[in-house]
């Protein structure tokens, strides 16, 4: 009998090749996140994550490789023109995609199309789902009571979080309230590796009664169930952290993450820890 551990992980796996398969089959069709997550069976808020962790590349490498296979193969099988191709596969002219395909099989579109003109040269791949070995990850099941929160939104790339950071504790000193903030949290919504629907946003928890002014907001964070990691040391980990629970614990977990943003709760900062020391609680929260 297959253990609980190996059934969701097989489940998953299948979910995650239901749309590898769908980009292989139509690589040109063109989908919003929300279609592949649904396609997936996953939330939205999730989904990339689990995708990345367990595929090994994000959605758009997929769809790229997907789409500059096809080439190969229109290059290879038939007599149509470069541009011909090169607009099928979704660029915008022959010369991003001679670019695109030499960084994929390291020769011209023309240089393949010479050396490849027999099909049985080439062939197109069946989209594999990665598997990766199980890590011991400490996670715990808690249940959350709703969180409200003073939150700065990040506006800009993942690389300048920290300056949204540092707008926050500013606007905090600036506000008078030094010394009263219970603990930082970072609010999550997507795929900080995928442009596509990735949201963040700064936070601090208060006692009641303190009010916001300038961009920053008071929100309420849905509370419920959460599978927590305490990660402890610098901050440049957190992501590699992340992955792992997406792409090694979750899938085995026998849990399904529900359609609620993740969450960093940082338990102490820089200001009174070294990085070894930084104790960040990260929750994904599941149904």
């Amino acid at each position: 009998m297959k253990s609980m551990k190996q059934t969701t992980r097989n489940d998953y796996a299948r979910r995650i090749a239901r749309v590898t398969e769908a980009i292989f089959r139509d690589p040109a069709r063109a989908r919003s996140l929300e279609d592949w997550a649904a396609l997936a069976n996953f939330s939205p808020f999730h989904f990339h994550r689990i995708y990345r962790a367990m595929q090994g590349e994000s959605l758009a490498d997929t769809i790229r490789r997907a789409r500059l296979t096809l080439a190969a193969r229109a290059l290879a099988m038939s007599a149509r023109s470069v541009t011909d191709i090169a607009l099928e596969a979704g660029y915008e002219n022959a010369q991003s995609f001679a670019r695109a395909f030499r960084g994929f099989v390291a020769v011209s579109p023309t240089q393949f199309r010479a050396t490849h003109r027999a099909a049985a040269d080439f062939t197109l791949p069946s989209p594999v789902v990665v598997t990766r070995k199980d890590a011991a990850m400490n996670v715990e099941i808690v249940e959350l009571a709703p969180i409200r929160a003073h939150l700065l939104e990040h506006k800009g790339p993942v690389a300048s979080i920290p300056e949204t950071w540092a707008g926050l504790w500013r606007w905090h000193m600036q506000a008078g309230l030094a010394g009263r903030a219970l603990y930082p949290i970072g609010v999550c919504y997507g795929d900080p590796e995928e442009d596509c629907g990735f949201r963040y946003c700064a936070g601090l928890a208060f006692p009641d009664g303190v009010a916001a002014s300038g961009e920053v907001t008071i929100a309420d964070i849905v509370g419920g169930r959460y599978a927590s990691y305490r990660h402890v040391g610098p901050y440049s980990g957190i992501g590699a952290a992340f992955q792992k629970l997406y792409g090694e614990w979750l899938p085995t977990s026998g849990h399904e993450p529900d359609d609620r943003p993740a969450l960093e709760i940082y338990r102490n900062t820089p200001y009174d820890a070294p990085p070894e020391g930084l104790i960040t609680d990260l929750l994904i929260p599941v149904k």
